[in-house]
């Protein structure tokens, strides 16, 4: 069998922030495939799916993903899982209150990093040797429109959604040639409680879609459609990109 192929899309992806707006999304679209979803998050969902099991993950803590990793290699190492560990989406992120560098303070800008960042350092560097042994692996990041442009009032943010490109297209160029492709998606607004924030910033609806080509917002099943592509087997020729999924905010 040629490694970037599987029979299906029989196996388990583990999704970190399952439980939010985008997180939802996901879980719900790779059931839908076929998938069985890991989900790591610090809130439960409000119902637990069929194919999903929960666990409650505290990222910026590394004790915990380190024990969830351990956990989750043993358990895919032994036999006992039913299916194949072959995915990872970071879908985790936190953004943060709305205001300039002079007011973020260290501990933000760390619990940014920590969730956006570090996180799927940590996750994806204990996780490799399980993909390596199946010469199989599909790593999805999800990144942000800023992630291509700066952003006033989001600097740390900003910046960590820069950081996961860099750390996306490193991870494609070192691991491609085990069968492990990484690329990420950086969505533009989405119709999240994260991607409107009308309490931060006056009239944001109305002002997102004026500056939006296709004068709307996504939908997180529209961005979920397009991780459940990364995922499957059929994407193994795409490395290294990031997939800007933002109604065309970047290219003005």
């Amino acid at each position: 069998m040629d490694q970037n192929e599987i029979p299906g899309n029989a196996g388990t992806v583990l999704v970190t922030g399952g439980s939010g707006g985008l997180g939802r999304a996901l879980v719900s679209e790779l059931g839908n495939q076929g998938y069985k979803v890991i989900n790591w998050d610090l809130t439960p969902p409000d119902q637990v799916q069929s194919h999903e099991t929960f666990l409650k993950i505290d990222l910026t803590s590394v004790i915990e993903l380190d024990q969830a990793c351990g956990i989750l290699k043993a358990n895919f190492r032994s036999g006992a899982s039913s299916s194949r560990l072959i995915g990872f989406v970071h879908s985790a992120g936190y953004g943060g209150p709305y205001h300039k560098i002079t007011e973020v303070s260290l501990e933000e800008w760390d619990r940014i990093f920590s969730i956006n960042l570090r996180s799927a350092f940590q996750i994806t560097k204990s996780l490799l040797s399980i993909f390596t042994e199946n010469s199989f692996g599909r790593l999805v990041y999800i990144a942000s429109s800023l992630s291509v442009q700066g952003s006033a009032l989001s600097v740390a943010y900003s910046s960590s959604k820069h950081g996961i490109i860099g750390f996306m297209k490193s991870i494609a160029a070192e691991w491609g040639e085990k069968g492990i492709t990484s690329n990420a998606i950086s969505p533009g607004y989405m119709e999240t409680k994260m991607g409107i924030q009308e309490d931060q910033v006056n009239d944001h609806r109305k002002k997102i879609i004026e500056m939006t080509p296709v004068k709307k917002i996504a939908s997180p099943e529209e961005i979920a459609r397009v991780v459940s592509f990364l995922i499957s087997s059929g994407s193994g020729y795409i490395n290294g990109a990031n997939w800007t999924v933002d109604g065309g905010i970047t290219s003005i």
